[in-house]
């Protein structure tokens, strides 16, 4: 605490004030605000934040010194979560600006001034300083707190370290490689490039709860392991001379072991394969985005540079919602809006969705249903989740040429949906383990086919929610798989609702705004730019508000016909600002439809939006078709 405080008082006397200006203060309010999104980690009782990329992001534009303060800043909000005792405050903060120290010595010692890097644009030089940011951050500071925790729980440092803060490295890497590119980005531009950090820190705080899960998982476990050896330990002392039961309890210790290894194994590379499939993506928006900027640019490139930065942007949407859903499975908060459905028809929507992908490898598709197969009792979305993801699974590992088959029949009292394909197949020692989440036949660097290994995984427990089974056959490598998966089929005469189309309406299908009136309140600019530009492309008028009390005063003199309204606002928040639009009379606008249209996409952010006074709930990103339909359907021009 003495050298912490020390560290501190220095780099006050020492901090640039004629360089600190509004951004410094928006910067410092950037680390109080995400040092509340704090993950508690079991056991040590201590808390991981996402505000290591603003602290990353503080040395690099204003040196050492700043970032020295930032991490004394975010170590005194971090624990008003926890305690009130100055100790802790003290200690905190002196843990995180020590090793900010540290860091910021390196890099002084190694490359210079840090705040004179981004200057140098993205060279071998910068590329090599943000690997060492990251690391010697990522060394220091959790090697002081395990120093600290490890006295509270009484176990050794590196025990400490390697059980709860090992796996924490790849996001201090990633918080380094997105400071790094904002820097240079607030270098050349201006200081609100700092908003591409968003994505990344997103990422990486479900990346902290879903692998905090399994920690508190692995603890319990591993209680449940010493409690059941002790009972092995006290039926061997009364069985001694029995040498069979023994072997097999020393057996099923070793086989215990090899388990928990092949957990932590699939962990790690889970970790690293994460981070990859988030970069490879953001590597394309970055660098496509500098070539649009570019002064000299014709058609060509315009379409293919705008069709990568869609595709990009899908990948990591996809990306963000297999490890919502994973995280839903997991806490087992994934609900089901059941009814009885054809499922012929979801299997046909499919098809369609993965169509164009199969036609561009030439891959032909063959499907075929039993007619009369009758009703399923299923989520209309989930089930073409399922079918989807089986589908482009095929699609993926069927080289050019191949051929998938569909089928859809009657198996007994079940209705049965198999996609064989002719592709890569799958190895038999691995074909068990095929559902597994975070599994993947191939992580290696040199593997062919991306992803997270989340899919079948999805499928699976989603069919098991409905009360099916599914099933993975191969005969090896290199001669195909085929996947099933089984749902009862409703007894009775039951109509089924029919699927008659999926994914995203084409230009013949979008609704006309003609006339309407939307009134759109967020306080991003680039996002009330886009929305109004999409909603106005199509006939409507947007009048667009930054904040609530705007929007209100707007509401009263306009007279909009439909609200949209994000969630998190400064000041006051889209639940604050629709419960004082329903106090309204209705002549006033107190019964305006209204959307919530915020990033916030947790099932429970859904239940509270719509408790809230909102008609709907729409999760960010949205394709502008889907808006433009939300929109009239709130408009009653269904």
């Amino acid at each position: 605490m003495v050298a912490g405080v020390a560290i501190s008082i220095v780099s006050l006397y020492y901090l640039p004030f004629q360089k600190l200006d509004i951004p410094f203060f928006l910067l410092c309010l950037m680390v109080i605000t995400s040092s509340f999104f704090a993950v508690r980690i079991p056991r040590v009782s201590g808390r991981i934040t996402v505000a290591d990329t603003f602290i990353f992001l503080g040395m690099l534009v204003y040196g050492g010194a700043a970032a020295i303060v930032l991490s004394a800043l975010e170590g005194v909000a971090v624990t008003m979560i926890i305690s009130k005792k100055p100790k802790v405050f003290l200690l905190n903060s002196a843990i995180l600006a020590t090793s900010t120290f540290f860091t910021s010595a390196v890099l002084n010692e190694i490359f210079g001034a840090p705040a004179d890097l981004p200057h140098k644009g993205f060279s071998a030089t910068f590329f090599y300083a943000i690997c060492v940011m990251g690391f010697v951050q990522y060394i220091a500071n959790t090697t002081l707190i395990s120093i600290e925790k490890a006295t509270k729980i009484n176990e050794s440092v590196w025990n400490t370290w390697r059980t709860y803060y090992l796996w924490t490295s790849v996001t201090y890497f990633a918080g380094a490689s997105a400071a790094g590119i904002v820097a240079i980005l607030i270098d050349r531009y201006n200081f609100y490039a700092v908003f591409a950090t968003a994505p990344i820190i997103l990422i990486i705080w479900f990346t902290y709860q879903t692998y905090l899960k399994n920690i508190e998982a692995s603890i319990e476990q591993t209680e449940a392991a010493r409690l059941h050896v002790e009972e092995l330990s006290k039926y061997i002392g009364e069985l001694q001379r029995s040498e069979d039961a023994r072997g097999q309890l020393l057996l099923r210790a070793e086989r215990a072991r090899a388990e928990a290894e092949a957990a932590n194994r699939i962990k790690d590379e889970f970790l690293a394969t994460l981070s990859h499939e988030l970069r490879t993506p953001l590597t394309s928006l970055l660098g496509w985005s500098s070539v649009l900027r570019e002064a000299k640019r014709d058609e060509k490139v315009l379409t293919q540079g705008l069709e990568a930065i869609d595709r990009n942007a899908r990948v990591q949407a996809q990306l963000i919602d297999d490890l919502l859903d994973v995280s839903r499975i997991v806490s087992g908060k994934l609900n089901l809006e059941v009814r009885p459905l054809d499922i012929t028809s979801v299997a046909r929507a499919a098809i369609n969705v993965v169509r164009p992908a199969a036609e561009a490898k030439e891959i032909s598709l063959d499907y075929r249903a039993e007619p009369g197969l009758g009703a399923i009792s299923a989520d209309s979305a989930r089930l073409q989740q399922i079918i989807w993801n089986l589908l482009s699974n095929a699609v993926k590992f069927t080289p050019h040429g191949g051929k998938i088959c569909v089928r859809v029949e009657q198996d007994g009292s079940d209705a049965r949906v198999t996609v064989k394909d002719t592709g890569q197949g799958i190895e038999p020692e691995f074909l068990p383990r095929v559902f597994d989440r975070f599994l993947q036949a191939d992580s290696s660097t040199t593997r062919s086919f991306g992803g997270l290994g989340l899919g079948l995984a999805i499928v699976r427990h989603l069919v098991e929610l409905h009360g099916g089974t599914v099933s993975a056959a191969s005969d090896g490598l290199n001669k195909g798989a085929s996947f099933s998966a089984t749902f009862p089929l409703l007894t009775g005469r039951t109509d089924p609702i029919t699927v008659t189309h999926s994914g995203e309406m084409s230009a013949l299908e979008i609704q006309s705004l003609d006339g309407l009136r939307v009134l759109l309140v967020d306080d991003e600019a680039e996002a009330r730019e886009i929305i109004s530009t999409v909603i106005t492309r199509t006939g409507g008028e947007v009048t667009a508000c930054k904040s609530a009390s705007e929007a209100l005063a707007m509401l009263l003199e306009w007279k909009p016909d439909v609200i949209l309204s994000d969630i998190a606002m400064p000041d006051e928040d889209g639940y604050s600002f629709i419960g004082k639009v329903r106090s309204l009379p209705r002549e006033k606008g107190g019964a305006t439809p209204a959307a919530a249209l915020t990033a916030y996409a947790r099932d429970v952010d859904r239940s509270q939006a719509l408790a809230a006074g909102y008609q709907m709930h729409i999760a960010k990103p949205i394709a502008a078709t889907q808006l433009v339909t939300i929109v009239a359907r709130l408009a009653g021009r269904e």
